[in-house]
Order: structure tokens, then sequence, then C-alpha cells
């Protein structure tokens, strides 16, 4: 917690310091974004943890857990949104987690709550995004990729979607595509 009142060393300080100090509690007061990011099967989603404790450092409210828990979050989103403590909606997930994450999303939908981004690694389960979802990704697995190691992979763009930032047009997400030895048979 900043002390603003220990922090005025002299007046230009002082005044410096009750500005910030009125944005910060001004802002809290508006509302902000809330990332909800959801791990697969027993938490196997390497670096996702990582990723939504480096982003609530960078302060936006995260929620991090299992797929398992999409409904609790949902509610939760829901509850936050329509008391003007949040503003917008973020949710990552992976594999079942991703699942979860289209789940949530619809159920938000329901409510006629928005989802400002929706970002799902190489899911499990639907493969439709809801109606409220105003920007939706699906990250799979590229060349040299597999399901786990995907998520550090990504982890700059999944950053840039989630920060703003623009991404270059090269690293943006890949679909797979088929194997070159691939072949559908002959018709003959």
């Amino acid at each position: 917690m900043i002390h603003c009142f220990r922090l005025a060393l002299s007046r230009r300080v002082a005044a410096i310091v009750l500005g910030v100090c009125a944005a910060v509690s001004t802002g809290a007061q508006a509302g902000g974004s809330h990332l909800y990011v959801m791990l697969g099967l027993g938490g196997m989603s390497p670096g996702l943890s990582e990723f939504g404790e480096s982003i609530g450092q960078r302060g936006i409210p995260t929620t991090v857990g299992s797929y398992i828990d999409w409904a609790v979050f949902a509610q939760e989103a829901i509850d936050d949104y329509k008391s003007g403590r949040v503003s917008s909606i973020m949710i990552v997930g992976h594999s079942l987690g991703g699942g979860a994450a289209r789940a949530m999303a619809a159920q938000l939908a329901q409510e006629q709550v928005p989802v400002k981004l929706l970002i799902v690694l190489d899911p499990v389960g639907d493969t439709e995004s809801a109606g409220n979802v105003q920007r939706s990704v699906t990250i799979l697995p590229g060349e040299g990729e597999d399901h786990f190691s995907m998520i550090e992979a990504h982890r700059s763009e999944l950053e840039g979607y989630v920060l703003g930032i623009r991404i270059p047009r090269h690293v943006r997400a890949r679909e797979p595509q088929a194997a070159p030895n691939f072949s559908y048979g002959s018709i003959n």
C-alpha cells in the first residue's frame, strides 16, 4: 500500500504524489479489467500460472485456477461487472481450461456481460465462441511445439493480447498445417 502522506518531501513532490494517488484511486473506483486464467487437467499447463502472475504484477487483477472452477469464475465476473467493479473481462484457457474458458464466456453471454478477450490454447471441447466475445484467439501447437511446450512458446503473444500491445504479423497465433507426407488416400 502506498502511504501518500509520507512520500511528500517538498511542495513539488507533494503535488506529484497527490496527483498520482488521485489517479490510482479514480481508476479503482471506475473499474478496470480482470483476467481469468484456467489451467488444464491436473494443472498441467506449464508456464500458464506464471503468465497469470506476471500479468497480475503489471497491474491487471488476475485469477488463476482449475478449469473445473469456471462456473465460480463466471459468477464472480458477472457480479463484478454488474456492480461496476470491473469494466472488462478477459479469459485465457489451456486444454480443458480452453473449453472451460468458452463455457465461461457463454455463461457471461446469458447475463449480457461482454468479454473483451478470449484466448484458448489447444482447447478441448467447444469450437465456437459466444457472441459477446469482442476478440477471440485460438492458438494451436505450431511446428516444433507440443500441447505443453506451446504455452511458453506463445507467451509474448499472450502478453501482447492481454496488455493490448501490437503483435507483429509474423508471430501471431499459428494454426497447425498438415504434415508434408500426409495424404487423404487415393480415389480408385
